[in-house]
């Protein structure tokens, strides 16, 4: 459909290479017609204003969300008293690298 093989009978790599470009270009423009006709990411710039309005999560908020959700866990599961919560946060920070530990506590870092 995109003629690349019957099109060019050239034997000049010039010719071939060009002729192959010109392919590639039919291609692009029928990809971008596709898109414009059938992706519902193309309704204009309603898109791209609802992108903006999604924040993406930061590594040190997702970092937190993980400890977190792992520190309730090991209170409800385990049964673990706060003494044992505390002391299980200081050990297992104190054997993280420091990029996590500083994402744990941002705060600390801005200080």
């Amino acid at each position: 459909m995109l003629n690349l093989i019957g099109e060019c009978h050239s034997s000049s790599y010039d010719a071939l290479t060009a002729h192959v470009a010109i392919v590639f270009i039919r291609y692009m423009l029928l990809a971008t017609e596709q898109r414009q006709n059938e992706d519902q990411r193309t309704l204009g710039e309603l898109f791209f204003f609802l992108v903006d309005e999604m924040a993406d999560i930061t590594f040190n908020h997702s970092i937190s969300i993980l400890w977190n959700a792992l520190l309730a866990c090991l209170q409800e599961i385990l049964k673990l008293s706060d003494e044992q919560l505390t002391a299980f946060t200081t050990d297992s920070e104190s054997r993280l690298p420091e990029y996590l530990r500083n994402a744990l506590h941002p705060q600390a870092v801005m200080a």
